[in-house]
């Protein structure tokens, strides 16, 4: 039965070696684990897109694309990407607590307008033209209308929120 898997998934093939049968066994068996690991990691995990959230991701997906291809042994990288998943648990678990760190690995959010009034300085400092606030405006509060608005905010994911004035 050993033998079987081995030849399989080609457990001693090299990115040189290996067949496109056993790619594609072995892009079964990463998507199985990678969802496995992802079920453990939590919800938040890959939901995000904040700068921490998108290291993850890529370090997730080029780790694990490493076993497709035999260019890494499948064991050790599994344990990796095991790994990944529990530094990012346990970072998430201390930024819930700690303000200051979240400050630094997340970031904070700016208020880019206050109603009619856009600040300049917010935008250039978040590198975000007038043009792409205004189409952030859009299709947050679906209006062109600038003075209908109490704050636009650019949120440490990047994202570009409204909130707009009472009626």
């Amino acid at each position: 039965m050993t033998s079987f898997f081995d030849e399989l998934l080609g457990m001693q093939a090299t990115a040189e070696t290996i067949t496109v049968g056993q790619t594609c066994a072995r892009t079964v068996l990463v998507f199985s684990v990678a969802l496995i690991l992802l079920r453990l990691s939590g919800r938040r995990t890959f939901g995000g897109n904040s700068a921490l959230d998108m290291v993850v991701k890529f370090m997730f997906g080029a780790l694990l694309s490493r076993v497709i291809i035999a260019d890494a042994p499948m064991g050790i990288t599994f344990a990796a990407a095991a790994a990944l998943v529990c530094v990012h648990r346990i970072l998430a678990y201390a930024l819930y607590f700690s303000p200051a760190l979240r400050r630094i690995v997340k970031g904070t959010d700016s208020v880019l307008a206050e109603g009619s009034t856009i600040h300049q300085h917010e935008l250039r400092k978040a590198s975000v033209s007038e043009a792409e606030l205004r189409a952030g405006v859009r299709a947050a509060a679906n209006t062109d209308e600038l003075s209908n608005l109490e704050k636009i905010r650019l949120e440490h994911d990047g994202t570009i929120t409204v909130i707009k004035k009472p009626e």
